[in-house]
């Protein structure tokens, strides 16, 4: 019969699966709020509409599309009887560059574990597997970066070498 999976195992699989599934979809974490429903990248400068459609856009794009027509709401269609204007929506603004902190936040401390994993003594490479393990475990997102970082053949590593607990 087929053996049962050790939760490190598991762990190794639901980031290798992760991985996998994100592969070619870069910004897949991306929360959709931040990015412009234009381009749908992240914004840099986000603009609020004033129209009731309450959509955000990056600048440039959002100014491209008034240039062309500047009565209609770009993503409506709908057309006004005023020339349609915006504002900076700092709001937004600061919850990119939050989630932007955070995003390289993690990345760092993940990539500090790896180098752990990848060259530490046999406890800093048990330490560092646990901390990706809660890592992916509380975050599933970090799936990704963990795979990303080179975390996974370090990983097999560790659980064939028979030292993981």
């Amino acid at each position: 019969g087929r053996s049962k999976r050790t939760a490190e195992e598991s762990l190794v699989y639901g980031i290798f699966r992760e991985y996998k599934k994100n592969m070619g979809e870069e910004d897949s974490e991306v929360p959709a709020f931040l990015k412009c429903p234009l381009t749908l990248e992240i914004m840099e400068d986000p603009v609020s509409l004033y129209t009731e459609s309450g959509y955000s856009f990056e600048r440039s794009m959002l100014q491209e599309a008034l240039e062309k027509n500047p009565y209609q709401d770009p993503m409506t269609g709908l057309s006004y009887e005023h020339k349609l204007t915006f504002v900076p929506n700092r709001f937004l603004k600061d919850a990119i560059e939050e989630w932007k902190q955070k995003r390289n936040c993690y990345s760092a401390f993940i990539d500090s574990h790896v180098q752990r994993l990848r060259f530490g003594t046999a406890i800093a490479k048990e330490e560092a597997a646990d901390a990706l393990r809660v890592l992916a475990r509380d975050k599933p997102e970090h799936r990704v970066t963990i795979a990303e970082a080179g975390a996974i053949p370090s990983l097999v590593n560790l659980l064939t070498s028979g030292t993981a607990v």
